[in-house]
């Protein structure tokens, strides 16, 4: 996914005091942004099993979050509470339509425990709905501006985080004292940023170091791994290919920062594209590797009907294990003491 929905990310912004409300209001951003409909209501206490709900359509939206987003699970048993306190009051408010708005899956059979007391109340199965993260992601996408505010985008690294990255990356001992003393000496930082999620690293930096130092610290930071994933059902592989870029131009891996087009304070990308290929006969018809597709191409109708789809589709689950995978590297570094702003 491109955002993240847990509590290392999202804001809580005044008047909301928690978590729990903080994604209720998203949810509430987001939905006024998709409808457009000024009938939407976020109801004030007391508890009538309802966040939100919708007069036109007759929908009503229970918000449920996990803390840990996506990366979470959610118990089933506070929004069956939640649907019986809603159904006590249905004739009062006047939904028709209860859906479910979650940062997080249900744990295992959660949600066909839901389904059960839907039932067990009266309410038909086709009137209860689940929108789980993916959904609200793409809202965020569609609406971004909207909700940009609402998360925290840059993370603030520390000397000694990088230099932990350098040693990550597989860099000798001498080498990163030497990094040391030059990031020491420079007081320089540079903010990286990549083009799968809207994650920003502030990193203390020297220009004397080269785009290759810098490329190896990003990819490090944020667990980006360059191995190959296959893909069995498809008789696919997919792996990322990375570089530095600058306006999307890739910078030459020995360049030292000093000579790049930038100062102090300034973005480098770290831009991440999917390499794949089928994985039958390795000969001149079978092997794509040297066709790099991304979800920025604009090329792919280039490409012949019954390839582009095996092609799309292995680009779509590579992407979204590089996102997870940068999601888990922030989520690790700010665990390790890095701040949010």
């Amino acid at each position: 996914m491109k955002h993240d929905f847990s509590v290392h990310f999202l804001r809580v912004l005044p008047p909301d005091t928690n978590f729990g409300e903080a994604w209720e209001s998203l949810c509430f951003a987001l939905l006024q942004a998709e409808t457009r409909d000024s009938g939407l209501t976020r109801l004030a206490p007391p508890d009538r099993g309802i966040d939100i709900l919708h007069l036109s359509s007759h929908r009503a939206t229970q918000c449920k979050s996990h803390e840990q987003g996506a990366g979470g699970s959610l118990p089933a048993e506070e929004s069956v509470k939640s649907l019986r306190t809603a159904w006590a009051h249905r004739g009062q408010l006047g939904w028709t339509t209860y859906c479910l708005a979650t940062n997080a899956h249900y744990t295992g059979n959660g949600f066909e425990k839901i389904v059960e007391a839907a039932t067990a109340l009266g309410l038909r199965r086709e009137y209860l709905e689940h929108r789980g993260p993916e959904y609200w992601d793409e809202l965020c996408v569609k609406h971004s501006a909207r909700v940009r505010d609402r998360f925290y985008y840059r993370i603030t690294a520390d000397e000694q985080q990088v230099l932990d990255a350098f040693r990550a990356a597989g860099y000798y001992d001498q080498h990163v004292a030497e990094f040391r003393e030059k990031i020491c000496r420079a007081g320089f930082r540079l903010i990286i940023t990549n083009n799968r999620t809207p994650v920003e690293i502030s990193i203390p930096f020297s220009p004397e170091l080269t785009v290759e130092n810098c490329l190896d610290v990003a990819k490090t930071m944020l667990g980006v791994s360059l191995n190959w994933t296959n893909f069995g059902d498809l008789n696919t592989s997919a792996r990322p290919s990375i570089s530095i870029t600058i306006g999307r131009k890739a910078q030459p891996f020995s360049k030292k920062i000093a000579e790049l087009p930038i100062s102090a304070g300034d973005s480098l990308e770290l831009w991440i594209t999917i390499v794949w290929e089928e994985c039958q006969r390795r000969n001149a018809e079978t092997i794509h590797s040297l066709r790099m597709l991304t979800s920025q191409d604009e090329d792919r109708a280039e490409v012949p009907h019954i390839r582009l789809s095996r092609a799309e589709t292995t680009i779509a689950r590579k992407e979204a294990i590089i996102e997870d995978m940068l999601w888990t590297g922030a989520r690790q570094l700010i665990s390790s003491g890095a701040s949010t702003e």
